[in-house]
């Protein structure tokens, strides 16, 4: 093949996909709109679209309004939602979380499977479950396009390196869903899911190019976005900021980490003891908050202490945009959110980074993991794809 040829051929594929961004965020527009926005002209967008459609990948929905100076009323374009789905999980300590989301990142389903004391080996068959349920009612043109799976641990090209919650290292998740359903299958951190969550599906977070989600769950992570792109570090381990050791040479043994005592799980652990209590939850330590419990009250003065100062840390060493909290406590007890912007504007007096309560909190890691493996199932990893232009129904 000709350099020529090649060229043609690359050429003809970066339209492609632009054209196909064009309708993906910006849905539904017609075919005069995309030739404006991408200063092509009409002819050739529409050539593009037919090649887009007989792959099955675009719909018409139909006209839309005339122009001021009449004429053809256009055809508008939109992502064929039948076009096929995506799985995406997430390894919760107590539950499993199941979604299903169609191409456009919409969600069709979504559960959590009681998975509490269960091994890895003993949650595949769940999970198999899951898929084999989902795949016998589906009515797509291409059925299952790919899986992601949301890790609390590190991943290092798409191999788990670190589950301090639950042993990954008897399966390769990767390997044994590749084999069994022949999509590609994705592994991520879970920080780094919730921080593409917000580059994807936030459509305020659109023009930012620096952004970093603190991860506050049983452990600590924080997912950077830099320049508009994942940022995972050489080894998968980027934003690891949970297992950061105190410096204070206060040390008893093994020196403490950061989620030691600023993780929820630390919390509820403080709580539990102080009270002399059995298996409490987050829901627990939230009825004791509003019930003025004293001993809730205070641990929590000190959780919000703890993540101001983790928050003064991440802005120094990163100096972002903005800064996301992902944290089930706090935006169950939104009230915490001033007092921890309170302790951290004392500590940064001058210059303070914006701070952020992701929302639906629970589903940021699921929605995250959908836009990665949508991304990968197109081969468009890097391009400006704007999920939050899609309704998104929980």
């Amino acid at each position: 093949m000709s350099s020529a040829v090649r060229n043609r051929m690359q050429l003809h594929q970066q339209n492609i996909q632009s054209v196909f961004a064009e309708v993906f965020n910006h849905q539904p527009i017609s075919r005069i709109e995309i030739s404006r926005n991408l200063a092509l002209n009409k002819s050739t967008v529409s050539a593009l679209y037919r090649d887009l459609k007989d792959q099955g990948y675009v719909e018409e929905l139909g006209e839309g309004d005339a122009s001021n100076v009449g004429g053809r009323k256009p055809v508008l374009l939109a992502v064929n939602r039948k076009y096929g789905y995506t799985m995406n999980f997430d390894f919760g300590y107590r539950h499993l979380h199941v979604m299903q989301n169609n191409l456009s990142g919409d969600v069709l389903s979504y559960k959590q499977v009681n998975v509490k004391g269960l091994t890895l080996k003993q949650i595949l068959p769940l999970i198999d479950a899951e898929l084999e349920n989902i795949s016998a009612n589906d009515h797509s043109s291409h059925g299952l396009l790919g899986i992601s799976f949301a890790i609390h641990g590190t991943v290092d090209h798409n191999k788990v390196t670190y589950s301090p919650f639950l042993d990954m290292s008897q399966v390769d998740l990767e390997d044994y869903y590749t084999q069994k359903f022949q999509v590609p299958v994705l592994l991520e951190n879970e920080a780094n899911v919730s921080a593409v969550y917000e580059r994807d599906f936030n459509k305020a977070n659109e023009q930012l190019s620096n952004m970093v989600t603190i991860s506050i769950h049983r452990g600590i992570g924080a997912g950077l976005i830099i320049h508009q792109s994942l940022h995972r570090g050489i080894h998968g381990e980027a934003g690891e900021i949970g297992r950061s050791v105190s410096i204070d040479g206060n040390w008893d043994g093994e020196p403490r980490k950061v989620e030691d005592y600023c993780s929820e799980d630390a919390i509820i652990t403080q709580i539990q003891d102080q009270k002399h209590a059995d298996n409490m939850t987050r829901e627990d330590v939230v009825r004791l908050f509003k019930a003025d419990d004293q001993v809730t009250k205070s641990a929590l003065t000190g959780f919000v202490r703890n993540v101001a100062g983790i928050i003064y840390n991440v802005a120094n060493n990163f100096d972002p945009d903005v800064i996301f909290l992902n944290s089930p406590l706090i935006e169950a007890l939104p009230e915490l959110k001033p007092q921890i912007e309170s302790f951290y504007a004392q500590m940064a007096p001058s210059i303070r980074v914006p701070i952020k309560l992701t929302k639906n909190s629970h589903y940021a890691t699921l929605l995250g993991g959908c836009a990665l493996v949508t991304r990968e199932v197109l081969g468009m990893e890097d391009a400006k794809l704007n999920f939050g232009a899609q309704t998104v129904v929980l």
